[in-house]
């Protein structure tokens, strides 16, 4: 057993084992990344499950998805977008009402690798001024952006910040729909039995936007 996972050989037969993607946090390279201090340095922006079960008009029990952007000095969720896809258009409405909210735009914005902020660099509100036509729109909100690895979420504070606020504010409400997959906690499963039970009582979607607005 102490050749087995000796680190010698632990990482031949452990991707294999407990995944590719345990492999690479556990044996993976780190680097210390040293946060701000002060507001509006980093903004992070990050789209997860919404975790609260709600009834459509059909009378399915179903969720949806909301797009964050956080100050990672101070951790206030500034803007964020309800929608059933997290495209560019819901993190183009996350990235205007931080904006409003802070008042300033940041210096550097970090997000996921995916389609939709490449689509949004490109597209965004179309400019008025020649040179700035060929800026997108994260171009012209701060002066750098960059994305992070996908599925690694110690790359971002982000998602503690996810974690304690579904493990203190959502976890209080019977549609809780539990926290991700990964959880070992009792309290971040859903209580389905609860669900099932008082499936009249669940909010619709309109409601669910309202509840989460002040859960925020």
């Amino acid at each position: 057993k102490r050749w087995l996972y000796s680190p010698a050989v632990a990482p031949m037969w452990y991707d294999a084992v407990y995944g590719e993607n345990a492999a690479r946090l556990k044996f993976g390279r780190k680097q210390r990344t040293k946060l701000p201090t002060r507001r509006d340095s980093l903004w992070y922006g990050d789209g997860t499950r919404l975790n609260l079960y709600y009834q459509d008009k059909e009378g399915n029990v179903r969720t949806t998805l909301v797009y964050e952007v956080i100050d990672a000095m101070s951790e206030v969720m500034l803007g964020y977008w309800i929608s059933d896809s997290e495209d560019y258009e819901a993190q183009y409405h996350a990235f205007r009402m931080a904006i409003q909210t802070s008042g300033h735009k940041p210096y550097e914005i970090v997000h996921d690798i995916q389609g939709g902020h490449n689509k949004l660099n490109r597209q965004g509100k179309q400019p008025t001024s020649g040179n700035d036509k060929t800026q997108g729109f994260l171009d012209r909100l701060c002066h750098i952006h960059r994305p992070t690895m996908p599925y690694n979420g110690e790359s971002k504070t982000i998602e503690s910040i996810f974690g304690r606020f579904q493990q203190q504010v959502l976890a209080q409400y019977f549609n809780f729909t539990g926290q991700n997959v990964t959880a070992k906690k009792l309290t971040s499963r859903p209580n389905m039995e609860m669900v099932a039970a008082n499936r009249d009582k669940l909010p619709t979607y309109q409601e669910l936007c309202e509840l989460y607005a002040r859960c925020r």
